[in-house]
């Protein structure tokens, strides 16, 4: 009878649900050698773990300080992570061993981050540091992934070796651009981020980005090593701190003191009647390294090559020849030696960073074109170009309606028009003639007039016609423009047009206004205005302390940013390396402007840069 019941308990047995999450990441249990050892001389370091582990591309997340020669093996076997050296380590040396995000534990992947492990080839272990954050230069966005290098200052030719030698110490930064080098000797350092192309840890290819400081940096202790107090002495001769021996006291030197093991003193050092030395807990001195070195910004560029070229000449569509400098050539002339017919029709124009060149003619009237491009002594350079334009890949199989001109106007806030602006149509390219037709319409509010629309060329180049009207404030106005009223420089014209427009209204627009006084002795401040994510909607350029005014604008949310445009070419410069010019400065505005329609913002607190 009691069999048969404990079978039908087995028989009814539930499975368990289980527990929570484990949400706790691996921890280390042991290591040989112990982490923070000195006089190592093995070739084998083992790390073992209170559970099973995983090892996650580890060539790419174990970051070695300094960097060997050959990557060492780093292998997995049950909860112990062994790494072996291939080579002879150097003597005398501090080395740290950054596990990155190489190991999670085996079943939830909890990550154990940033775990460092560090040991010394001599009788002691360096343990200052430097640490900060790596950001693009122009939008202040973290920079992941790039390796940060430390070269000592007392190497020859400092300036030179990220260009050919590795470095004293290197490591890599985080999702958030930070990074952290531990392990370091007392000395100051040039600091230099890179992203490494090539995989060599060198600064040799154009297209890689870097970043720099001007200034060499002292290595620091890390923040939460704070001054030892000494409590007690237990001799006359000697000094005591934490139970530990330390320095005989006539050894010790004025204005220094006591931080990670080594002594130092400075005057609130008083002597007892029998000559020990007590330094009281009230007076302990501020620490004597420098906290910036643990909170260095870099900022991370692109150079640009200065050398001033032609990058491009081209036949790009049909009528259009473009031609591409390197850097703004305002200088630059772009002619050609032949005489031209007037039905060619050829208009030049330029872009507003004068780096473009754009030359449209009528099509089918002539075949070639010689072209000669000259700027300063730079350049100099004569093409003849074919003017045949022929379409590439599976455009060539069929046969392509012709473009048509694209048309938008200068209404800037759901139709409206800033105050006193007249209506402007805008065109893709220049127009050589219009003739509008009987079937226009001109509708302002509930009156309706054919045949009263009159346009004006507005600019040199025939790409802008303003509406030849007397516009009130109080008016809805609309205009309808038939097809093909308008043609272009290459025949082109234009689907119908139709257009509501009316003056804004005080209600309907806002203004942002704020003082700004750039720092002293720069050539320049470029202002602009951005939407929330930081495309550049307007820009002011300023030389000294002046009101900037932001007018006419929808309601949004906006920021301000500067450009401390120290070279006065009124936009954002990349740095460069090899002159040692860092990038232009943008500085954000600390506050998102939130403005509402019919409302000023008017920011009383100037912005001092």
């Amino acid at each position: 009878m009691l069999t048969a019941f404990l079978a039908q308990r087995c028989a009814n047995a539930v499975a368990p649900t289980g527990g929570p999450k484990d949400e706790t990441p691996p921890k280390v249990v042991g290591t040989v050698p112990e982490n923070h050892s000195v006089n190592f001389i093995g070739k084998k370091i083992e790390i073992t773990f209170d559970e099973y582990v995983s090892l996650e591309n580890a060539n790419q997340n174990v970051m070695i300080s300094p960097p060997l020669s050959e990557k060492p093996d780093i292998k997995l076997k049950n909860k112990t992570v062994i790494v072996k050296f291939k080579e002879t380590l150097a003597a005398n040396t501090t080395y740290t061993i950054n596990f990155g995000a190489a190991i999670k534990d085996l079943h939830e992947g909890n990550q154990f981050k940033d775990y460092v492990y560090s040991f010394s080839t001599g009788d002691h272990i360096d343990t200052l540091q430097i640490a900060g954050k790596l950001l693009t230069a122009e939008d202040k966005k973290p920079v992941e992934g790039a390796y940060v290098s430390l070269y000592a200052a007392d190497r020859d030719n400092l300036d030179s070796l990220p260009m050919s030698t590795k470095p004293n110490y290197i490591t890599k930064t985080d999702k958030e651009g930070h990074f952290r080098l531990n392990g370091l000797a007392d000395k100051k350092y040039l600091v230099f981020a890179l992203k490494d192309v090539n995989s060599n840890l060198f600064f040799d290819l154009p297209n890689e980005e870097v970043a720099f400081l001007d200034s060499l940096v002292p290595a620091s202790y890390p923040q939460t090593s704070r001054p030892q107090v000494v409590d007690t002495m237990a001799t006359d001769s000697t000094l005591f701190v934490n139970d530990t021996l330390m320095m005989a006291k006539d050894t010790l030197a004025k204005d220094t003191l006591l931080m990670n093991d080594t002594l130092t003193m400075n005057d609130t050092i008083g002597m007892r009647p029998d000559s020990a030395i007590i330094i009281q807990k009230d007076t302990v001195p501020q620490r004597i390294f420098d906290q910036k070195a643990l909170n260095l910004t870099l900022y991370m560029f692109t150079e640009v090559d200065s050398t001033q070229v032609l990058l491009e000449k081209k036949l790009v569509e049909e009528g259009l020849l473009r031609f591409v400098f390197r850097h703004p050539a305002k200088e630059a002339v772009v002619m050609t030696p032949e005489m031209l017919p007037d039905t060619f029709n050829l208009v030049a124009l330029h872009s507003a960073e004068h780096d473009t060149v754009w030359w449209y003619f009528t099509p089918n009237v002539k075949d070639s074109l010689w072209v000669h491009v000259k700027h300063d002594t730079l350049i100099n350079d004569s093409s003849r170009y074919s003017l045949k334009f022929k379409e590439s890949g599976g455009n060539r199989r069929r046969k392509r309606e012709p473009e048509k001109l694209k048309v938008s106007n200068n209404t800037i806030i759901h139709g409206g028009l800033k105050p006193g602006d007249d209506f402007i149509l805008k065109f893709s390219e220049p127009i050589v003639k219009y003739q509008m037709r009987d079937s226009a319409v001109f509708k302002q509010d509930t009156i309706v007039s054919y045949n009263e629309l009159v346009f004006e060329q507005a600019d040199e180049f025939g790409l802008e016609y303003k509406l030849m009207a007397d516009l009130e404030d109080e008016i809805n106005y609309t205009i309808e423009i038939p097809d093909s009223v308008f043609f272009g420089i290459r025949g082109r014209t234009h689907e119908p047009i139709k257009a509501e427009f009316h003056r804004l209204k005080d209600d309907e627009y806002g203004n942002i206004y704020i003082t700004v006084i750039p720092p002293e002795g720069m050539k320049q401040v470029v202002v602009q205005l951005t939407d929330e994510n930081g495309k550049v909607l307007k820009q002011q350029t300023i030389t000294k302390k002046e009101e900037v005014m932001f007018e006419h604008l929808a309601p949004a949310k906006y920021k301000l940013r500067t450009i401390l445009d120290a070279d006065g070419n009124g936009k954002w410069s990349t740095g460069n390396y090899h002159r040692r010019t860092l990038p232009e400065t943008v500085i954000e505005y600390k506050d998102l402007l939130d403005l509402k329609a019919g409302w000023d913002i008017d920011l009383d607190e100037p912005w001092e840069l």
